[in-house]
């Protein structure tokens, strides 16, 4: 899925893609720092390759850094110290924007309103 709509948040342009990975790794934070990339596409509904895009991009952006393959779970990934901070302050507008971008919660003319 290729989303042509990007998101500036405190200087960090993201897709609806990444906003969603992070949404989702936002929620098992503090607890969790390490995501294996395939676990992430079928968490956030996405393709694979979807996924991995996504998963480059915010390591560009210096929210995951890589952490090596495992047997089980395939490519990991972490969430850095510094992304945490970064996720803990801008926790209510990564919801906000991920809720505003799942369309499945619209009807088309409330999507369009939107």
């Amino acid at each position: 899925m290729q989303s042509n709509t990007i998101f500036t948040l405190s200087g960090t342009r993201l897709d609806k893609t990444e906003i969603d990975i992070l949404q989702y790794i936002n929620s098992w934070l503090p607890d969790f720092t390490r995501f294996g990339v395939i676990d992430l596409a079928e968490k956030c509904d996405l393709f694979a390759s979807d996924a991995t895009a996504a998963v480059d991009m915010l390591i560009l952006h210096g929210l995951l850094e890589n952490d090596g393959d495992d047997e089980l779970m395939g490519r990991m990934v972490q969430v850095p110290d510094i992304a945490q901070e970064w996720l803990t302050e801008n926790t209510e507008a990564v919801n906000s924007l991920q809720y505003m971008s799942d369309t499945d919660l619209f009807t088309e003319d409330e999507t369009a309103d939107a």
